[in-house]
């Protein structure tokens, strides 16, 4: 990278200016219209973890076409002068309605919202900032919580279910990429969960351990991840040396546990604890030729999945654990940590035709002593284009299972005044994306809670999600 391809102070000063002090009145200028839930459109994969593949597309690539993707279009020409002039703007609302039919903590449902307001900007467009982009991502929770109120699940039913509604910056980042583009830092406010510990296929789901699973998105005594809905500041390096593999590694600063449920997007180093350092290796097969079949899948467009990976991550300083204590009565410290792997591949494409069926399984696990989940595993199936006619449609099966080492049981039975009736909480969903219209999706889902919470009656949720891209 050379001295040349940096931003002069004062470009670099516009550019902080924009994303921290635009989305307000950003926000009220765009107000005619509902906000957004962003470039998932296509996919409709509303969850955070899917908005990784929106970030990695450089403004600098062909621009999308609004027509096909988003319900207005191109806003009579305003978009494209938008794009050519270095920023992207996406706009998106969710609405999920969820109801506990039976079991859990009792009968009822609620509604709830998610707004996004995106915006994408392309340094050398704007300031001649070779290798340079930016990143603004505000966000808007509504309804109530239907997990909370009604199902009493450890690891959640709703993705973006939020322990309080709140509305403000989730992500703002800037990046310089450089080795031609074999490498890129961010930094700023940065959501591990956009990028690490994603499958693609898995991002259908509504359920929230089908994006960063239950046992890393658990907070430890002192400390939660800097993922939805509360982020922190931090940086990520990323290596992609062949199109086969890639390298991540990232330092976040911690969202304190005791503040989960009243913090909005943590804007503040200060009031975040300790730092979180994360990795990950990742390879694909099917880009590595191991796979025969790259060429033949990819013939009428439809971008075959291949990933296999492998992290892992740790805080500093030293936790308490759960419940442990000394012989004086203290809490014993231990470390907090965890490691995870995963992998996900298309095994059978329709030919000449955008369908395809793809398969993930993943699986974590923690230290145990600092954080209730223990370890997790996840699979399932995700049938692209299930119906001749209707490839932009998805059907999804999963299932998630939560395991609570002894320490977290003994909590919760405390917490709860009642024993525990298991060791751990397993999640099967079912789901179908329909796209009614390019922009528009209906998603209905059922969901079977086996042992919520570790002490409640099975439950079943029943429910759909509406999406709409801008």
């Amino acid at each position: 990278m050379s001295v040349e391809s940096l931003p002069s102070r004062p470009a670099l000063g516009a550019l902080l200016v924009a994303l921290l002090a635009l989305p307000a009145p950003l926000a009220l200028a765009v107000a005619a219209e509902p906000p957004v839930a962003t470039a998932i459109a296509e996919e409709g994969q509303a969850t955070d973890e899917e908005e990784a593949s929106t970030e990695d597309r450089s403004p600098a690539e062909a621009a999308p076409d609004w027509s096909g993707t988003t319900l207005s279009g191109d806003w009579a020409g305003t978009r494209r002068q938008l794009y050519d002039a270095g920023v992207q703007a996406d706009l998106g609302y969710t609405g999920d309605y969820l109801y506990n039919t039976t079991g859990g903590l009792k009968r009822g449902g609620a509604y709830v919202s998610h707004a996004d307001l995106i915006l994408q900007f392309d340094g050398e467009k704007l300031f001649g900032w070779k290798g340079g982009s930016a990143y603004l991502h505000v966000i808007g929770n509504g309804g109530g919580r239907p997990n909370s109120n009604y199902v009493g699940s450890l690891m959640g039913v709703d993705n973006f279910e939020a322990p309080a509604n709140r509305t403000g910056i989730f992500k703002a980042w800037l990046q310089q990429s450089f080795l031609d583009d074999k490498a890129s830092l961010r930094v700023g406010l940065y959501p591990i969960d956009s990028e690490f510990y994603v499958t693609e296929s898995s991002g259908i789901f509504l359920h929230p351990s089908f994006g960063m699973a239950a046992e890393a998105a658990y907070p430890g005594t002192l400390a939660a991840p800097s993922i939805y809905a509360t982020s922190s500041w931090g940086a990520r390096l990323r290596v992609d040396p062949d199109p086969s593999w890639y390298a991540m590694l990232a330092v976040t600063r911690g969202v304190t546990s005791d503040r989960l449920d009243s913090a909005g997007p943590n804007l503040s180093w200060s009031r975040s604890t300790g730092s979180m350092v994360i990795g990950e290796l990742g390879f694909s097969p099917l880009k590595a030729g191991l796979l025969g079949a790259a060429e033949k899948e990819g013939d009428a467009g439809l971008e075959p999945i291949s990933k296999v990976a492998v992290g892992a991550w740790r805080y500093a300083p030293r936790f308490p654990q759960i419940t442990a204590v000394d012989a004086n009565g203290d809490p014993q410290m231990a470390t907090h940590w965890g490691a995870y792997v995963l992998a996900e591949q298309s095994v059978y494409a329709v030919p000449a035709a955008n369908r395809d069926l793809a398969v993930f399984a993943r699986y974590g696990f923690t230290d145990g002593r600092t954080d209730a989940i223990n370890y997790s595993l996840s699979v399932g199936l995700n049938l692209r284009g299930p119906l001749a006619g209707r490839d932009k449609d998805s059907v999804g099966l999963a299932m998630t299972r939560g395991h609570v080492d002894s320490q977290g049981r003994e909590q919760i039975a405390a917490d709860a005044l009642t024993p525990v009736s298991g060791t751990a909480e397993t999640a099967i969903e079912l789901t179908y994306r329909a796209q009614i219209v390019p922009g528009f999706s209906f998603q209905p889902v059922v969901q079977r809670i086996v042992n919520p919470g570790l002490y409640l009656p099975n439950s079943t949720v029943a429910g759909a999600r509406l999406q709409f891209a801008l």
